[in-house]
């Protein structure tokens, strides 16, 4: 088990008498960056980022980029996106995050990185308390998913996530009942990872350090705790093996 770093908690840092009002807001939207580079985020995502159409899409591709560590070619951005600690963010060629989505590095070690091809469709929530993210080629995020990474998570490629399913690598200890539950440490017994070409059905849950076998089908509302093999069928909560493929 490992207790989560909460020194980039969104709570943590609202709650330090030390600092302005400014200072915090930076601390929590783009972290340790020059001023200029503040003030230019702030600037073209007021301007951009709620503008619709070919234009919105073509301004964005051609400003945002400057945002970001990496951003390679025939990337989409859609209208009202929130980009959290940017300058941690990578971004694949012909990558697509569709309107109202979030992308959030704040506690990224290294990086949230999405590859090549990956489409994050509209509603959608990709969030870093600790550990690096990393989403492979071609990887499909329905709409409405939400992502919060603890110690990692870890998508293989052409995986696909139908809409509503959340990952959460993380919890909170229960053994401290004269904390708060808001103050309460986390942890994390371990990154979350799922293999390449497997398919999440609509509203999975997949919980801290569950893992899914390459090829593994997770049928709707299963909620994974523990280990999927490969070529696995899984259903339930929590989800069992229910089919085991060759």
């Amino acid at each position: 088990m490992k207790e989560v770093d909460k020194k980039n908690n969104i709570r943590t840092i609202l709650m330090d008498p030390q600092g302005s009002a400014l200072q915090k807001y930076k601390m929590l939207t783009v972290g340790d960056i020059s001023m200029v580079s503040f003030v230019f985020y702030e600037l073209i995502t007021w301007l951009l980022g709620a503008r619709s159409g070919a234009i919105g899409i073509l301004l964005r591709r051609k400003l945002y980029k400057r945002l970001f560590r990496h951003v390679g070619s025939n990337v989409i951005i859609g209208r009202n996106c929130i980009f959290r600690h940017p300058s941690k963010i990578s971004l694949g060629d012909n990558v697509v995050i569709d309107d109202n989505s979030v992308l959030d590095a704040r506690g990224c070690e290294n990086e949230m990185m999405l590859a090549d091809g990956v489409m994050v469709n509209r509603n959608c929530a990709i969030q870093s308390k600790g550990g690096d993210i990393v989403i492979g080629k071609g990887v499909n995020v329905g709409a409405g998913s939400q992502f919060v990474s603890w110690s990692g998570i870890e998508i293989g490629e052409g995986v696909a996530i139908a809409g509503g399913c959340y990952i959460s690598a993380g919890s909170y200890r229960m053994d401290d009942f004269s904390t708060p539950n808001a103050e309460r440490q986390p942890y994390s017994n371990g990154p979350v990872r799922i293999g390449g070409q497997a398919w999440l059905a609509t509203r999975v849950t997949v919980l801290d350090a569950a893992e899914i076998g390459e090829h593994a089908v997770i049928s709707a509302g299963a909620v994974v705790t523990g280990k999927i093999p490969d070529k696995a069928v899984a259903h339930g909560n929590p989800a069992k093996v229910v089919f085991q493929g060759r």
